[in-house]
């Protein structure tokens, strides 16, 4: 029997892109004025052996924030591959946990996209990262 999804309201589905991106599961996001956040639930095919949500999960979140942010983004580039990603782990994040990313576009140059976010649960911050991204000319 499959697992009732239970989304925040505001909340939508983004299309996964073909490849890796359908087999991490189901990515939301919520529009806001100048921004989105980024939601997701946590579900078993995500724990470590600790039983909470693998650090590669949440480091592939990491790398969408620019996701969150893309109306701020002036580039009319459709990829942005990443340069670098920082990732801290503050908190452990447990099965069935709804997952909030929110960003902030830090700078955007001729080539390169500068973006901070902080992943919370419950209000709660568990993750916060750095990125930089290439802008191809």
């Amino acid at each position: 029997m499959a697992e009732m999804e239970i989304i925040p309201e505001g909340f939508e589905q983004i299309m996964p892109a073909p490849g890796f991106d359908e087999h991490i599961g189901k990515i939301y996001q919520k529009q806001l004025s100048g921004s989105k956040i980024l939601g997701f639930r946590v579900r078993d095919i995500h724990l470590n052996k600790a039983g909470s949500c693998h650090g590669g999960v949440l480091t592939y979140l990491a790398d969408m924030q620019l996701a969150a942010v893309e109306n701020q983004i002036h580039s009319k580039i459709f990829h942005y591959p990443t340069k670098n990603l920082n990732v801290d782990f503050i908190a452990p994040v447990p099965k069935d946990a709804w997952v909030e990313v929110e960003a902030d576009l830090v700078r955007e140059t001729k080539s390169t996209l500068y973006s901070q976010a902080l992943m919370k649960v419950d209000g709660r911050i568990v993750v916060r990262t750095t990125a930089c991204y290439h802008i191809a000319q």
